[in-house]
């Protein structure tokens, strides 16, 4: 009787521990996430040289944020979004209200971490993702259909193949873990037998693609998303593009963005990733980005939402799509783990403008 009495109560201490540890995370993770929006709003600031956000506005920012989601400490995001907007739009969603409340009911774990083992994209999305040249697990090479290779036949494949080549980590994150070489230096290529890669033929660009910046593969993200009555919709397009060097085109490595309507018409401005204008023209090529055309853009959407059809687990999902020499979309990776609205959000958005007043999840 003891002994039961004893079980039960360490078994109520482990869930009262369990809730604590979840809600300290959680709080964790706001404030990491909110300090994130008042750097950036001071970034915002200061390039703009003014403020827009008075002391008037924060209190209605608070009051929106209470009404719509429940806390008033929504509120820096919303913020954020007004200095780059320079006025407030409704119907905005905080980043931090998308990412710790509607993310993890439209993209539940663990079928949002499918993205990451990218070794498999090849077979889910058939005829769009791109073929691996090898997968590496653990050390050891496979080719695409997964047959084990030796070292030998890798390196002798390398020497003859004579063309750049792109090796990417499993779970790796903003191009950080993307290494680009050629071919033959491979052997000179560190590969850690803790982790994980997929090797891919780099890509050769569309030609407008490439003129307006020939240093790194430019891609499209495209979101899409599915409705509560199951059909697929594209919710956000945009382009990113590298500058300066950059060997890539993401926006956390220095890349910058034009944001696509979805007829295929750009933007008259590409935005850096603060969400400030930049200008009408490439800064390095002087492409004007008013001029580019994609004959193939609709084909790109549909593709995506295809892909999306199947693997339906998943609410929403960022592709990242290039269109080769060809003129053929090809998926290069895709994002269901956080596909981010931010700084587009504020600059273009609202993306959801229906999340507006639904209060799904109220934070403590």
């Amino acid at each position: 009787m003891t002994y039961s009495i004893y079980n039960r109560i360490i078994g109520r201490i482990e869930v009262i521990l369990w809730y604590l540890i979840r809600k300290a995370d959680r709080t964790l993770a706001y404030k990491y996430a909110r300090n994130e929006a008042h750097i950036a709003r001071k970034k915002v600031i200061l390039q703009k040289g003014y403020k827009t956000v008075n002391r008037q506005l924060k209190r209605n920012l608070k009051r929106y944020s209470k009404d719509n989601f429940g806390s008033t400490s929504f509120w820096p995001y919303l913020a954020l979004f007004t200095e780059i907007r320079e006025r407030f739009i409704s119907g905005w969603i905080p980043e931090d209200y998308y990412w710790k409340n509607l993310l993890p009911e439209w993209n539940p774990s663990p079928y949002n971490m499918v993205c990451n083992f990218k070794g498999f994209d090849h077979r889910i999305f058939e005829n769009f993702a791109l073929t691996p040249l090898f997968i590496v697990i653990r050390g050891n090479f496979y080719n695409s259909d997964y047959q084990m290779v030796s070292l030998d036949q890798v390196m002798l494949f390398f020497r003859e193949y004579n063309k750049k080549v792109v090796v990417k980590e499993e779970f790796g994150r903003g191009g950080k873990e993307v290494r680009i070489f050629e071919s033959a230096d491979f052997g000179n290529i560190h590969i850690e037998k803790s982790k994980n890669y997929v090797i891919q033929p780099y890509i050769e660009q569309y030609q407008s693609l490439n003129d307006l910046y020939p240093d790194s593969v430019n891609t499209f993200r495209v979101n899409t998303f599915i409705e509560r009555d199951g059909s697929i919709s594209v919710r956000l397009v945009f382009l990113r593009y590298g500058s300066n060097g950059s060997k890539v085109d993401n926006l956390a490595s220095g890349g910058r963005f034009i944001v696509f309507d979805t007829d295929g018409k750009p933007a008259k401005y590409a935005c850096n990733k603060l969400g400030i204008d930049i200008g009408e023209r490439h800064e390095n090529t002087g492409y004007l980005f008013s001029e580019l055309r994609f004959p193939m853009y609709g084909e790109m959407l549909e593709k995506c939402k295809v892909a999306h059809s199947r693997f339906p687990y998943v609410r929403i999902i960022g592709w990242d799509v290039c269109i080769d020499k060809a003129g053929v979309p090809v998926l290069l990776e895709w994002n269901a783990g956080r596909p981010h609205i931010d700084i587009i959000e504020g600059k273009f958005g609202p993306v959801f403008p229906e999340i507006q007043n639904q209060n799904r999840i109220r934070p403590n």
